[in-house]
């Protein structure tokens, strides 16, 4: 509770720095006295980040409405019911004690990922089709949407889904790529939204899209569902490569797809190489 503490109060600091100086005298201990601009990207953000407004909204109607708790579906941002299996908990007990121990300890591991890791990643959940060296083992699959914003930097045009994970947008405002939002489509300038809707299959009309720099597609999508067929990835691809476009794919949901012949990686695609990126997940 006191790490939680100094944590939150380190946070509200940091926030009240951006505040406009009313001093010039540099020796005033107010937090306010900071010079340092925040980004202003960050004000073109409207409503903060999507699910903790729909957790807020949430709440807000249970407040109104208890008798519905039981009843309520919520689309916000998932959560785990069940206990870690024992035999990923045991895995993690068993590797934690060994740094305790001389013989054990290993230091900072390798900056790409534990070798013996990227390697089972490669085997196993991706059958080969990719090589060790090739696995990037990192904090989340979210940060890493930033990290290739980051990579790419403001200059750039995105594509994505629409609708889609919100993340691709908001890492697209925060880096400067976009405009302002424009108040009549609720979409921002300078990205380019590729309608999937039940009547196109919840696949974009790729041919007529602009074009774009990056194009982030999500299969199984979220929040639709729709996994692409491998002859839709496979147009996807082409589309790319004739463009000189990006093509960042997330495949996060990629576990959940059961139908037989449908891609669970954009690896699987011949050509993808040339233009894909992969982030993936063990989250799910």
């Amino acid at each position: 509770m006191k790490l939680t503490g100094a944590l939150s109060f380190l946070m509200l600091a940091s926030a009240s720095a951006f505040a406009p100086s009313t001093s010039n005298t540099r020796a005033s201990t107010s937090l306010a006295a900071s010079q340092v601009t925040r980004n202003p990207n960050f004000g073109k953000l409207v409503g903060g980040y999507l699910f903790p407004e729909i957790g807020r909204r949430r709440n807000a109607y249970l407040e109104e409405n208890p008798e519905m708790a039981s009843k309520i579906i919520s689309l916000g941002i998932g959560d785990t019911t069940q206990p870690i299996p024992e035999h990923i908990l045991s895995g993690l007990v068993s590797s934690a004690s060994k740094l305790g121990t001389k013989e054990g300890y290993s230091g900072y591991g390798a900056e790409q990922g534990m070798g013996d890791l990227r390697a089972k990643i490669a085997d196993k959940l991706y059958n080969g089709i990719i090589k060790s060296d090739e696995v990037f083992v990192s904090d989340g699959a979210k940060c890493d949407i930033m990290r290739v914003q980051q990579v790419f930097g403001s200059g750039v045009v995105t594509a994505v889904q629409d609708p889609s994970y919100p993340v691709y947008v908001d890492t697209s405002v925060m880096m400067g790529q976009t405009g302002e939002i424009n108040k009549e489509t609720n979409q921002y300038d300078n990205i380019v939204y590729m309608p999937c809707t039940a009547e196109n299959d919840f696949f974009p009309d790729i041919e007529s899209t602009p074009r774009a720099d990056i194009v982030y597609f999500c299969s199984p999508n979220n929040p639709t569902g729709a996994a692409a067929t491998k002859e839709q990835l496979e147009h996807l691809v082409k589309v790319c490569k004739e463009r000189g476009s990006i093509l960042v794919f997330d495949a996060a949901y990629a576990p959940f797809i059961r139908t037989e012949g449908v891609p669970k990686s954009i690896f699987e695609i011949d050509g993808a190489r040339e233009v894909a990126i992969e982030c993936n997940s063990f989250s799910k």
